[in-house]
Order: structure tokens, then C-alpha cells, then sequence
């Protein structure tokens, strides 16, 4: 569709919305809907974001998924063929069904010619040149159409530029590669971590052959219990090895949902390491400082540390930043840490932080989202 074309088609989405008279969390996960792909990948990546959105409209779009017509086989092997020349030297086997087709990238499984059962992710065609189009045309089509002065939840231009740095690198299967080979070797002293196997010789920025893996998700009750694991046991180990990846590491996992996650001989195996976070040093030290803090009720570390954190164009209120951490603190002071509401107590300091305009560093919000 030529640039005209699709910024038509944009401006009348946009319209059509009813953004103009408000949003509301229903409106922004339709119209995304609606835009197609480019900006279902956004809403899914801006799902994260609590610092950005309040939680209502996080969750939902959290329910975004890409209803994206699968790439042609034919097509796969084209794109296989362009990167690795005769792909019958390599594989003796493509399954022609996808295991699933997202709006990046699509995935089939295979056999190579040893006999190892792998998964080629394989890039959608010209889809940097389709998204950074429909990012170009979105932001013409916001000030056409004033939203930015209409809206106040955020600032869209803002949220989208930085949306799409984070989608462009999920587009880079190197970096996908990379990020994979780390944290294995972060984790190859833990027995029961693991990720997938990377064939490093079969990796390109259009194309990632990984180790299949097969294995029982963390939802999947009964069949967990029928082989034997133990719930609790997982669930511990899940969340000792998640502040490990953050505290020890500074390399983690920044979106580990249900289908990201399975349970295999005995392994927490992590699938999809596209998007990760980075902690520095400082930054580690900070959090550390914060945990500390939050169970000392420590208000006035509290505060230092988040600030440090954070990022602001405005001036600082700290009297009246220091009554509502105290508020939030207070409400969970005497509740057992079993009785705790993690995603309520985490979503009170986002709404707490956006009210006194401070952003924290964007990997330390995945973090906190990703422990949640």
C-alpha cells in the first residue's frame, strides 16, 4: 500500500475511534486492533509499561494478539534460500505448517541433516521498511489530528518512538541469538535453568535456528502434578532465579508470560528472549537500596532511591512525595509478606510516581513488571 494510501487509511482508523472525545482502555486496545500489526506489536510491547499507562490499560493490552495471516511456505523457503542458499543441505525435514505467525516474524519446525529437532524463526518480508512507514504516517496523522493536545494519558509521539526502538531490536535475530547465548552462560551453573540452544552458524538478522523444545507449561496443573513436580518447589525457584537474572546478573528476562516459560526434565526452560532488560551497577545498587528500604519503612531511603531512579521535567514536591510513599507503606506494614498484593502494592508506586511526574529507567520498570 503506497504511503498516501495508508495514511488515509490511518487518519480514518483514528477517526472512526472517536479518539478526539477521550480515551478510555477499550478504545485504545480497538483502535490498535484496527491499525494492524505494526501497532498491535506497539500495544504488546507498551503492555509492559506502567510507568507510561495506568494499569487498566495495561491489562488491557496485554490482550492484544496478532491476527496475522501466516507467510506462504514457499515464501519461507525463499527468504531461507536468500540466507543460506540450498536449504536441503542443512535441513532434511520443514514442517510447511507454522507453529505460530506473529506480526514480526514467523516460526516452523524442522530437522537438520544430523537429526536435531530446531525451530527457524524466520522474518516477516520487509517488515522494518512496513513498520517504520506506519510509525512515520501515525505521527503525521496525531498532529493532523491534535490528539496530542486531546489526549493526556501520555504522549503518544513519545510512547510510539520509543515503543519502536524496542521493536526494532526484537527485529535483529543476532541480537536474539546473543541474548540467548548470555544468559545460558549466566545460568550454567543453576541445574534447573535452561534455554534454548542456539546454532550460531544458522543466524542471521532475518533468520534464528534454535534448539526445539518440548516441554509442559507453568498453567498446565494436572500435568505437572501427573509427572511428579511439585508446585511450591517451581513457583521458589522461579522467583529465586528471576531476582537472581535482575540483582546478580543485571540481564534478564522482560517478558516472561505463560507461553514464554515450560517446565522440561526437571528445567525452568525460558523460550523468547527477544526483549531482555540491562540493569547497571548503579542501578542494581539503587534497587537493592529500594527493597531494603521498602521493608525497613524506611520513607526517606524510599524516596531517595526512587528519585535517583527516576527522570523528571518538573520540580519535585518531596514533602508531599514522602506522605504518599509513607501512605502506600503504611497500608502494608502490618499485613503478613504471604498476605501482600504484589501487583496492587507495585501498582500503587506506578500511579504514585506518575502522579509526581518521575519515570523510572525503563528496564527497571520491566523488572518490577516482570517480577509482579
Amino acid at each position: 500500500m503506497k504511503e498516501k494510501e495508508r495514511l488515509k487509511e490511518i487518519i480514518t482508523i483514528l477517526k472512526d475511534s472517536d479518539l478526539i472525545r477521550g480515551i478510555t482502555p477499550e478504545k485504545l486496545y480497538n483502535t490498535l486492533s484496527k491499525l494492524g500489526p505494526t501497532f498491535i506489536k506497539i500495544g504488546q510491547i507498551m503492555s509492559s509499561r506502567y510507568d507510561i499507562l495506568p494499569k487498566e490499560y495495561c491489562d488491557e493490552l496485554s490482550k492484544l494478539r496478532s491476527n496475522v495471516s501466516p507467510m506462504s511456505f514457499s515464501k519461507i523457503k525463499e527468504i531461507l534460500e536468500d540466507e543460506f542458499g540450498n536449504i536441503y543441505e542443512i535441513f532434511s525435514d520443514i514442517d510447511e505448517k507454522s507453529l505460530g505467525s506473529a506480526s514480526i516474524a514467523q516460526v516452523h519446525k524442522a530437522t537438520l541433516i544430523n537429526g536435531d529437532k530446531v525451530v527457524i524463526k524466520v522474518q516477516r518480508e520487509n517488515i522494518y521498511e512496513t513498520m517504520s512507514m506506519d510509525i512515520k504516517l501515525i505521527k503525521k496523522a496525531i498532529n493532523i489530528l491534535h490528539l496530542n493536545s486531546i489526549i493526556k494519558v501520555m504522549d503518544l509521539t513519545e510512547a510510539i518512538d520509543e515503543m519502536f526502538s524496542v521493536a526494532k531490536e526484537e527485529m535483529n535475530f543476532e541480537i536474539e541469538a546473543s541474548h540467548l547465548e548470555e544468559f545460558a552462560e549466566n545460568n550454567k551453573d543453576i541445574v534447573y535453568i535452561g534455554a534454548p540452544k542456539v546454532y550460531k552458524n544458522l543466524v542471521t538478522k532475518r533468520v534464528l535456528v534454535m534448539e526445539y523444545i518440548e516441554g509442559i507449561k507453568l498453567d498446565e496443573k494436572d500435568k505437572l502434578l501427573s509427572c511428579g513436580y511439585d508446585l511450591e518447589e517451581i513457583g521458589l525457584k522461579l522467583a529465586n532465579n528471576y531476582i537472581k537474572q535482575a540483582i546478580d546478573d543485571g540481564f534478564f528476562h522482560a517478558d516472561p508470560h505463560l507461553d514464554n516459560i515450560l517446565i522440561r526434565d526437571g528445567k525452568i526452560i525460558y523460550l523468547d528472549l527477544g526483549m531482555m532488560g540491562r540493569l547497571s551497577a548503579r542501578n542494581k545498587s539503587l534497587l537493592k537500596n529500594c527493597m531494603k528500604a521498602i521493608v525497613k519503612n524506611d520513607i526517606y531511603e524510599v524516596e531517595r532511591t526512587l528519585v535517583s531512579m527516576s527522570v523528571s521535567n518538573y520540580q519535585i514536591d518531596h514533602t508531599k512525595l514522602r506522605i504518599d510513599i509513607e501512605q502506600i507503606l503504611d497500608k502494608n506494614a502490618t499485613t503478613n509478606i504471604n498476605d501482600i498484593n504484589t501487583m496492587e502494592f507495585i501498582n500503587s508506586m506506578f500511579n504514585m510516581l506518575r502522579k509526581h511526574n518521575l519515570k523510572l529507567d525503563r528496564n527497571i520498570t520491566m523488572l518490577i513488571r516482570g517480577i509482579g
